[in-house]
């Protein structure tokens, strides 16, 4: 090439500007959406140099409208499904690692996907729900900053600390979530999880939150917490299965615990060193006098016949509990049991053909003979099955119940009450249960059927019970009578509600566990228990990866109406907090 040439080669070069290669931009975009449990999940394709993981929060825009989207990653999986020809671009790999290949194209081939819970629209630094939806392809995502981490807890002010915000494995120590218990009064709110991943933890901090919260002059309303306690954990230091030693509510709030914490227990001589640091210890002594009959026959395991006798007696009001139970137990003067005083008192529907005979020529009924046979027998077994009941450490046989007196008066302060069931067996923990819970209900009923009573004479109370499953199951609750049933169904009415305790979800009456108003939901042992739980809360069913990679402590809360869904980490309860 000439002078000549080089000279017009160059100016022509002056005629255009350098090329800039602009730098390559990392764009997530939304490119459809699948269906899962009846629940809509999107899918985004991440660049290959975007990483994310399960439970953390993507932030969209939608270039075409302008809107705003919030996201939470569920799970992760792999953009493009593996072919032939993929397969053969890795063997030129094994085989010749020194070969140029197209890294473009393969990084492209090694994009994932993240499958996204739609969580809202951003408005106004608040997440609302307009019932608009992202485009795809126009809509383009990227991990949300702290400002919009923090909306997720602008629903969550309210009440007291239960935890803080958790992205997937990472918690947000600043950004607290707050739990109100006395909006549990008429609801029904299960914590739920596997041994050893909070449940007590959490019932701890929710315990505490209610003595600090029925202390503050801000709460008018008092309402009580009468809580179920197996291992007496709740009130004094225990050892966990981690062999740490965790605070009891007496240590970590010394001079409220004097003035908002009572145990219930058929064992007092036992916390006399801990009487000085809690407002009351009463001893539990429930008459024999004050059980109504139609519970008495739910809870003696008579037959069908024997129950009959109960009703019939029952029905004809002619006689109170009192009195029927000391008919029961009557001894003659001999010291056996006395079934004459049944045809005297009751009539003719007991007697024999020859007390009947009697009857109608006048003469006295005087003799066992004059009293129907198999009416006998069915009278020995409710006379045994009273005599048990008697024999469990709660029952009395006195006639004055001072201590559902003081119990009511504390519960209606506000006061946490701690029923010990340290002591006793399965049974009679289940026995006591049907007993406090009856009485308690009774109470309300009685208030809420008075002509001239109004919702503020009735005792707002909040009922948690632990190994929920066994009083809550198909069995338990099929009968309408069933004093669970009535608390699960119809405590609203009643301002009652029902705190429960399980690991085991899936035991629950499947209609009774729809019904639940809140959840709060740890790491679960069996797969189902979940799906038991989607099923009743289709809110959480995005929310299994989240719960399977979470710590201990680690849950989800889900309350409200609509369900408002938020993964929380539960703090370990120390004394400071």
């Amino acid at each position: 090439m000439n002078t000549n040439e080089q000279a017009m080669q160059s100016d022509i070069y002056t005629l255009f500007p350098d090329r800039v290669i602009l730098p390559r931009k990392q764009i997530n975009f939304v490119v459809g959406t699948k269906m899962e449990n009846d629940q809509k999940l999107y899918l985004i394709e991440l660049d290959p140099t975007f990483e994310t993981r399960v439970g953390e929060l993507l932030e969209a825009l939608d270039s075409r409208t302008g809107r705003q989207y919030l996201f939470m990653v569920t799970d992760i999986d792999f953009a493009y499904a593996h072919r032939e020809e993929h397969a053969d671009m890795l063997d030129t790999l094994r085989r010749r690692p020194d070969k140029d290949m197209d890294e473009v194209t393969f990084s492209m081939l090694c994009k994932n996907l993240a499958i996204c819970l739609f969580k809202g629209e951003i408005e106004n630094k608040n997440t609302v729900d307009h019932g608009y939806r992202p485009n795809k392809y126009t809509t383009t995502a990227q991990k949300a900053g702290d400002e919009i981490e923090r909306l997720l807890v602008t629903n969550w002010r309210a009440g007291t600390p239960l935890g803080c915000l958790r992205m997937g494995m990472a918690s947000r120590k600043d950004m607290i979530i707050h739990f109100s218990t006395t909006q549990l009064v008429g609801q029904r709110f299960l914590v739920v999880g596997q041994t050893g991943k909070g449940k007590s933890t959490a019932v701890r901090h929710l315990l505490k939150g209610h003595m600090n919260t029925m202390n503050s002059n801000l709460e008018k309303r008092k309402v009580g917490f009468l809580v179920d306690d197996f291992k007496m954990e709740y009130p004094f230091d225990i050892q966990n299965q981690h062999g740490e030693i965790v605070p009891g509510l007496v240590t970590s709030l010394g001079q409220l615990a004097k003035q908002k914490l009572v145990v219930l227990t058929c064992t007092p001589h036992l916390y006399q060193k801990q009487k000085v640091y809690l407002r009351d210890i009463l001893k539990l002594e429930i008459p024999l006098a004050s059980l109504p009959l139609s519970v008495f026959c739910d809870i003696s395991n008579l037959s069908e016949p024997q129950k009959n006798v109960v009703r019939l007696v029952d029905d004809s009001h002619r006689t109170s509990s009192e009195s029927f139970f000391k008919d029961i137990l009557a001894v003659d003067e001999y010291g056996m049991p006395d079934t004459l005083v049944w045809g005297k008192k009751y009539g003719k529907t007991f007697y024999s053909k020859e007390g009947k005979k009697k009857a109608i020529s006048g003469n006295d009924i005087d003799a066992e003979s004059d009293i129907e046979t198999g009416l006998r027998d069915r009278l020995e077994y409710v006379r045994r099955a009273t005599q048990r009941l008697l024999k469990m450490p709660f029952m009395t046989e006195k006639t004055s119940w001072q201590c559902f007196s003081k119990l009511k008066e504390y519960l209606s302060e506000g006061c946490v009450v701690i029923v010990d069931k340290s002591h006793l067996t399965d049974y009679q923990r289940e026995m006591l249960s049907i007993l406090l819970f009856t009485h308690l209900f009774q109470y309300n009923q009685d208030k809420a059927n008075n002509q001239i009573a109004t919702e503020s004479s009735m005792l707002p109370v909040i009922f948690a019970i632990e190994e929920a499953q066994y009083l809550l199951s198909k069995e338990r609750v099929a009968d309408p009578d069933s004093i669970f049933a009535k608390i699960a169904f119809t405590g609203r009415s009643y301002q009652i509600g029902l705190l429960a305790v399980t690991q085991r979800p899936q035991a629950i009456q499947k209609d009774l566990l729809g019904q639940f108003d809140g959840f709060l939901v740890l790491p679960l042992e069996h797969a189902n228990d979940f799906h038991h739980l989607a099923e009743a809360c289709p809110s959480l069913s995005g929310y299994r990866n989240d719960l399977a990679s979470a710590p201990i402590g680690g849950g989800v809360l889900a309350y409200g109406t609509p369900k408002r869904v938020v993964s929380l980490q539960i703090p370990n309860y120390t004394k400071d907090q």
